[in-house]
């Protein structure tokens, strides 16, 4: 497997692969969940708490360090500076859990106003009740994820990518067995004022149980890789770097996680009940094209750029960024074709035979977003390895603050209804990550040169008109099987087959005829 991984292609290959199996599973993970809850008052509940921890972590320690791992580790390595190394991870670790402890104290202590303040004035009590005390279950997972960061970037530095990619799979697995057994002890058709608690308790450490089996064989493995030990003291220097790039991911993460929590509130106030669950559906959809096109490439290359500019060979790692970040945009604009080719046989799926309203609309209202996104997530690691935290945290909060103006005027414009919302958030996300593109391509410029983002105005104007063409005969096969077929679960599938194979086949044939040079950056070493 480390053979397998020795270059780009075959890092993001494997990476491809296990994401694809754990994007997979998380699908099989949502329809689990769709099938045990459906998109009910208890979804909503169970939806609304568990988007807290994650915004918890990110605000307190996920922001901060999720970029700045893989350069503070793969310094002292791309040095043979293995001792210094094993430092930087446990001070890290250190730091983490001393940060994130109190975060969970606190959010036992003050759950029920928590929810309160993020569902809505007319929110049912029972609902706010429910998902307060499965909160309290939740706030246990932000030190998990802490140590998972950790842990990811210390594999990821030395080039285990495996792992990494396939723990969703293993948290996936457990989350599932959660909900199957769920719904068969309690069903989709429960309120939150009939749950029992054991019902309550199998959501909410079943779901918490997942997060264990996502972070603990990362924090396992990369413990033997490096030496970990207690230590809030880190090597010399590498202190200050530390809270240079901690800073500048914290300040990018914020505007990012206080549009989250606005997406939430606007879905719980301006929608119906479900409004919210419906809404994270759709966004698991979402994830799966940017999952497994965009993010093994813009993973295998990180380690790369940050050991060429550490080794301060700027030749290497400006063709590494050119070249990986035309191939990010391209397969951003390829995924958003094919959300919305493939969002119609997604939303039969995801129902379960219990219509889920409004699914295939928000998919593809959000579905242009997936250009930003990917490049957003590209592109703040480009910089990180570049030691150009400030510019992650204007291209980040410029993207952001865009969402949640357009939120804000959501608000202040009439819309109310599910599908409207649905429509205001997709519109929301697409905008904010437009304006992500532009001010990504602008900071490397800014940062390294025009030579570090030749050739992207190329692969846009190339891609268009095959995207377009491609895009159209996807969507047209797609409903045709569905049509033939009767629209059932299985013409669901098989159109979503033959609309990915359309969809891709030919976008990825255009690419290479258009840029082959990108391509060429993946099998690199």
């Amino acid at each position: 497997m480390r053979k397998a991984t020795g270059s780009v292609v075959g890092a993001a290959g494997v990476i491809a692969v296990l994401t694809l199996l754990s994007r997979v599973m998380g699908l099989v993970r949502k329809l689990a969940q769709s099938w045990a809850m459906s998109d009910g008052s208890v979804a909503t509940a169970y939806d609304t708490a568990n988007t807290v921890p994650n915004v918890l972590f990110e605000i307190a320690a996920g922001g901060a360090l999720a970029g700045a791992v893989i350069p503070l580790v793969s310094r002292f390595l791309a040095r043979k500076m293995g001792k210094e190394a094993s430092q930087t991870a446990s001070a890290l670790a250190t730091w983490i859990l001393s940060i994130s402890l109190p975060i969970v104290v606190a959010v036992i202590i003050f759950a029920e106003p928590i929810v309160a303040a993020l569902s809505g004035p007319e929110a049912d009590p029972a609902t706010i009740s429910l998902a307060a005390t499965l909160l309290m279950i939740f706030a246990i997972q932000v030190p998990l994820y802490g140590l998972s960061v950790v842990a990811t970037g210390v594999l990821q530095a030395h080039k285990r990518f495996v792992l990494p990619a396939l723990s969703p799979l293993l948290s996936s697995l457990v989350v599932i067995g959660a909900f199957v057994a769920y719904a068969l002890m309690v069903g989709p058709h429960i309120g939150p004022e009939e749950l029992t608690r054991s019902g309550t308790y199998l959501l909410g450490w079943g779901t918490t149980l997942g997060v264990v089996m996502f972070s603990i064989p990362q924090f396992i493995a990369a413990a033997r890789i490096v030496r970990l030990r207690p230590t809030l003291k880190f090597p010399e220097d590498a202190g200050r770097q530390t809270i240079r790039l901690a800073s500048a991911g914290l300040a990018a993460l914020l505007a990012q996680q206080i549009a989250i929590l606005a997406i939430m509130f606007t879905a719980n106030s301006l929608g119906d009940v479900g409004t919210y669950a419906a809404f994270n559906y759709a966004f698991a959809i979402f994830m799966v094209p940017y999952a497994v096109l965009a993010v093994p490439i813009a993973t295998a290359v990180f380690p790369q750029i940050s050991q060429a500019h550490e080794l301060d060979d700027f030749a290497r790692r400006d063709q590494y960024i050119a070249q990986s970040t035309r191939l990010v945009l391209a397969m951003g604009m390829i995924a958003t074709v094919l959300l919305i080719a493939l969002a119609k046989p997604a939303q039969i799926v995801l129902q379960l035979g219990n219509p889920i309203e409004g699914l295939d609309t928000g998919m593809r209202a959000m579905a242009p977003a997936l250009v930003g996104y990917s490049l957003l997530y590209h592109g703040a690691r480009v910089l990180y390895a570049l030691d150009a935290g400030r510019r992650v945290v204007v291209t980040n909060t410029l993207s952001w603050a865009t969402v949640i103006a357009v939120l804000f005027a959501a608000h202040n414009t009439g819309v109310s209804g599910r599908i409207d919302t649905l429509v205001a958030i997709g519109v929301a996300l697409s905008v904010g990550m437009t304006v992500g593109v532009v001010s990504v391509i602008f900071a490397i410029r800014a940062q390294v040169g025009s030579q570090a983002v030749a050739g992207y105005m190329r692969t846009i104007v190339g891609l268009l008109p095959g995207l377009a063409i491609f895009g159209a005969l996807g969507l047209w096969s797609t409903n045709l099987v569905l049509s033939a077929l009767n629209g059932t679960i299985f013409a669901a599938f098989v159109s979503a087959f033959v609309g990915a194979v359309v969809v891709l086949s030919g976008s990825l044939i255009n690419l290479y005829l258009i840029d082959r040079q990108a391509l060429s950056a993946l099998t690199r070493r």
